[in-house]
């Protein structure tokens, strides 16, 4: 165990790594920023590492530069690059108008977009605002999500969108839980066990015999990709969009967080649900904690078990 010098040295170490780290991504891209915006200074430079495909540099809080971190990410970005501006026209809310680039110097793919401002909804930021501006937010996504969910799915196609098979996805939910059973049980109590069970069990009972009807979704609609402005408390816009022909319930997983009246306001502002969608919801919202968990431990990474360890009773003991 180190003592409480040793920490300090430690945590400096960290710090002074990461800075180079970053430092050195900087100077990586610059070349390519510079060649758009050639007088551009390092105090006008924002550095954004908190997604797990992209590293994104900021520049004058108002134009944004992102970059794949391997090639398979680039890849997906294709279809961002082509779906993103035509739903921007039709979309009630700002979405990242992203358009594809490629440096010929060094091949790097890149796209370069609009940055949307404004704070990420958590659930945190949620229980600052009033009931009446939770309820405003709450109609404009639902309004979001019926122009995102009526998006023609042969459009979609069209551009290689990544698609579910809806007639097999329960098998994948099926295989996927017993991993994380086996991985997960030794953590959680008997009644975790059983909840954990349930969850997938019904999701199951109401999948395996009658198929999805399928949507294009966002498909990693959480808190960190739902902007509201800082000021009006008014949805702004949503951001990272993992783009699937899937489930449109799947969109629905996080609303729980910010209360039912919040929930039943979207829903009474969308109008694609079908007799088990809610039902359907209700696995996905659950099954975010439960996944965080499983990837965790299977990363290996203590710190991360024991905070998605602590989520995960804590959700179990609220629903």
């Amino acid at each position: 165990m180190l003592r409480d010098g040793e920490q300090g040295l430690f945590f400096c170490y960290n710090f002074l790594m990461r800075k180079a780290h970053d430092i050195a991504l900087i100077d990586k891209y610059l070349p390519i920023i510079k060649s758009y915006y050639p007088d551009i200074s390092p105090e006008s430079i924002t550095l954004f590492q908190d997604g797990y495909d992209h590293d994104v540099i900021l520049l004058n809080s108002d134009q944004a530069f992102r970059f794949p971190r391997t090639k398979g990410h680039g890849k997906k970005d294709t279809v961002e690059n082509m779906f993103l501006p035509v739903f921007a026209k039709t979309s009630p809310i700002l979405v990242q108008e992203m358009k594809g680039r490629i440096d010929s110097g060094t091949g790097v793919t890149y796209q370069m977009y609009r940055f949307i401002p404004g704070i990420q909804l958590t659930k945190e930021v949620a229980q600052t605002l009033t009931e009446q501006e939770l309820i405003t937010i709450a109609k404009d996504m639902g309004k979001f999500l019926t122009k995102l969910h009526a998006f023609p799915v042969e459009e979609a196609r069209s551009m290689r969108m990544d698609e579910i098979d809806p007639s097999l996805y329960w098998k994948y939910f099926e295989d996927l839980y017993e991993r994380i059973k086996a991985a997960t049980f030794s953590l959680l109590s008997k009644d975790e066990h059983r909840w954990v069970k349930n969850l997938a069990r019904d999701y199951i009972s109401v999948t395996k015999d009658k198929p999805l009807v399928v949507k294009v979704t966002h498909h990693d609609l959480l808190s960190e990709h739902i902007i509201i402005d800082e000021k009006t408390h008014m949805l702004n816009g949503a951001i990272d969009f993992s783009l699937r022909i899937a489930d449109p319930a799947r969109d629905f997983e996080f609303f729980d967080r910010y209360g039912n009246v919040f929930l039943e306001t979207v829903y009474k502002n969308y109008p694609f649900t079908d007799e088990h969608f809610d039902r359907r919801r209700t696995f996905y919202a659950g099954h975010v904690p439960v996944i965080n968990l499983y990837e965790s431990i299977e990363k290996q990474d203590r710190k991360m078990i024991e905070i998605h360890r602590m989520q995960l009773k804590d959700y179990i003991a609220q629903n």
